[in-house]
């Protein structure tokens, strides 16, 4: 469920993106390339060519389009990413690069940003994209419950002329760019602020421009004649179809009734690999994990987070459940990204130790052990949760489960309103940008208002490691400090870490163009961009 971008692990040097002589890349960001993404199937055909419409078949409707309105899931991505585009997006290597942005220039201390805009670009609507319209969305974003947490440091931001804004920060962030590829770096028409008929017919400056929705049916767009980017794209239409079965995903590709999915399901999985058909697979993208309220009993009991995470066999969960597809994890960071510690403390499965926690947290609250998991209503999160609940009831503890829909259970958590849930997110290109917005004590907000810090798990020693790791270009400084965040994490486990999926974006052979998808926007979370640069085969 919920989600990110894909992750990294070298770096380069240059401080800015597309700022003269230093080029677009950025200090901070690791390369996606060591992570070991894969590219399989047919190549591509050896010259683009126009015209033709694609179909892809994605998991479920988005709730909405509204950038500023709604947490968009990988669906709402990957039609956002049609119409919108982002200041910034990453490249082959992981780097942030300017986008629809010419460059984002920092000042010598990276608490003050400049965006730099081209000329001539135009909105959907006609109206120019300038300055003024950038100010109007950051400030838009700024002030939402959904993703002004992750714009937090954000203290002004100003049009100094009709191509330039300036962002101010209360803190060095050297990798404020990494935040433009993300959700709050597209740009919407700021008619969309005001005109409700644009929540359901999305206006920006991509390179597809609404034609028509159907509810749970269809979302389609068709090509933007006046895009900024010279011979893009050479589509002449793009549908995006719900189809929340993943078997159902992978017969209609099979069928040809679907171009284009997507699916993280290991049976899946499995499955595309026998197909004829071009697929790009990564394993660094993000994590499986339970998420767990430190602010709510029994959860806020260090005794209990650890019970819990001695219970769970996720080893088991992995083969059992996942047919050995999904990858180990003991912390937010793949191998090979920046922060990753091999061996940083995190419980192996015990269930004696288990029971003798349990134990220890009755004797210390004289209360039994009992909590509500909150979980996701379809067939597999019941497998999934009746499986751990087997291994937890061993150990002494009585649960109950509440299935909720996706956008119900992403409500309550982000809220506090449970005592244990579960979720799919972090790895992001860049760990700035997941700390930013999920790890720091300053994220959390009271019961009943929304905070990204989903476990509401204060930590000083956290937060002084990432303001460290922000303020710094040094890779060798920035890996130590998110190590250290690593072992607070596994040490004192908000998180029971389940293990690390297998993202696979699949694809008739006759599109070209899906392999731009290795730069990790195969995942959920980031502009992908390269949706401009599919073409089909005649």
């Amino acid at each position: 469920m919920c989600v990110v971008a894909i992750a990294a692990s070298a770096c380069s040097t240059a401080p800015g993106i597309g700022s003269g002589d230093a080029g677009p890349t950025s200090s901070t960001i690791p390369d996606l390339n060591k992570i070991g993404g894969t590219i399989s199937g047919p190549a591509d055909d050896a010259s683009p060519v126009n015209g033709g419409r694609l179909v892809v078949g994605i998991e479920a409707e988005p709730e909405g389009l509204v950038p500023t309105s709604y947490a968009f899931s990988s669906s709402g991505h990957m039609i956002a990413s049609a119409v919108f585009d982002p200041l910034a997006t990453l490249d082959a290597n992981g780097n942030a690069v300017p986008y629809l942005a010419k460059a984002i220039d920092p000042s010598d201390n990276y608490q003050t940003w400049t965006i730099t805009l081209p000329t001539g670009v135009t909105f959907h609507d006609g109206t120019a994209l300038d300055a003024q319209a950038v100010v109007t969305d950051l400030e838009a974003y700024r002030k939402s419950i959904i993703t002004g947490l992750s714009l937090k440091t954000v203290t002004s931001v100003t049009a100094t002329d009709p191509t330039h804004v300036v962002v101010k920060l209360s803190q060095p962030m050297v990798a404020f760019p990494a935040q433009m590829t993300t959700q709050p770096g597209y740009i919407f028409a700021p008619a969309m602020l005001t005109n409700p008929d644009l929540a359901g017919k999305p206006e920006g400056t991509g390179p597809y421009v609404f034609d028509r929705h159907e509810n749970s049916k269809v979302w389609s767009f068709k090509k933007n004649p006046h895009y900024w980017r010279t011979g893009l794209p050479h589509l002449d239409a793009i549908d995006f179809k719900p189809v929340p079965d993943n078997l159902d995903r992978v017969s209609g590709l099979q069928k040809g009734d679907l171009d284009v999915i997507h699916t993280n399901r290991p049976r899946q999985v499995l499955d595309l690999r026998t197909l004829d058909v071009k697929r790009v697979e990564n394993a660094g993208g993000e994590e499986d994990y339970l998420i767990l309220n430190t602010q709510a009993p029994p959860f806020d009991n260090a005794l209990a987070r650890q019970a819990i995470a001695y219970a769970s066999d996720t080893a088991k969960w992995r083969t059992d459940q996942n047919f050995d597809v999904e990858q180990p994890a003991n912390g937010p960071f793949a191998p090979g990204q920046l922060g990753y510690v091999e061996n940083n403390g995190y419980p192996t499965f015990d269930l004696a130790k288990a029971k003798d926690l349990v134990a220890q947290y009755t004797a210390q609250t004289g209360k039994p052990f009992e909590f509500t998991w909150q979980t996701q209503e379809d067939v597999d999160a019941h497998q999934e949760t009746q499986f751990f609940i087997d291994l937890y009831q061993q150990a002494g503890m009585k649960v109950s489960v509440e299935a909720k829909p996706q956008i119900n259970l992403v409500a309550a958590i982000a809220s506090g309103s449970y005592q244990m849930g579960r979720f799919r997110l972090f790895s992001s290109a860049n760990p700035d940008v997941d700390a930013e917005s999920f790890w720091e004590s300053a994220s959390i907000l009271p019961p009943g208002n929304v905070s990204l810090n989903f476990p509401r798990y204060q930590n000083a020693t956290i937060d002084a490691a990432i303001t460290k790791a922000k303020a710094s270009t040094d890779p060798q400084v920035r890996d130590q400090a998110y190590q250290e965040v690593n072992r607070q994490l596994a040490q004192n486990q908000p998180y029971i870490w389940l293990g690390r999926p297998v993202w696979t974006l699949a694809a008739n052979p006759k599109v070209n163009g899906i392999y731009a998808a290795v730069n990790g926007s195969v995942q959920t979370i980031g502009a992908k961009t390269w949706l401009a640069e599919l073409w089909v085969s005649r």
